[in-house]
């Protein structure tokens, strides 16, 4: 396989990433555990200074979530103008390196806080990334 696949294949495996984390996003307060819906309302509800300005908990986590998918989309734009540009291009290739490297460490921290199919897929996309970075083609 050439550059250009691996990195194809990276940008699969974080569109994966992103419709699974949108599922997450969308539904994250959707239980049937009436201990976790109590602990999900006193997040939307309880209201502390933070910064200079009242904010939730849930907010926060809301507010993180649009980010990482902001994030995501971004870097699956980037890799796939990569895809396109890579063949002996030493600084295409040196910026897909540093993408990689960006998601083996997205997926250690996927591994600590999340749960591991997020993790994996990150790791995953890490390691296509680097791998198509390396190659001479």
């Amino acid at each position: 396989m050439n550059s250009k696949t691996f990195l194809r294949i990276a940008c699969g495996l974080m569109v994966f990433h992103l419709v699974g984390h949108l599922v997450g996003h969308f539904t994250w307060k959707d239980t049937d555990d009436s201990v976790l819906r109590d602990v999900i309302q006193k997040m939307d509800t309880h209201h502390f200074d933070f910064m200079g300005t009242s904010q939730t908990l849930g907010g926060h986590h809301e507010g993180y979530s649009v980010m990482l998918g902001l994030t995501l989309i971004v870097m699956i734009i980037i890799t796939w103008i990569a895809s396109l540009q890579i063949t002996n291009n030493s600084a295409v290739k040196s910026m897909v390196l540093i993408i990689g490297v960006f998601f083996l460490g997205y997926g250690v921290v996927e591994a600590i806080y999340f749960f591991p199919l997020p993790a994996a897929t990150s790791i995953l996309a890490g390691i296509f990334m680097i791998v198509g970075g390396m190659k001479r083609n």
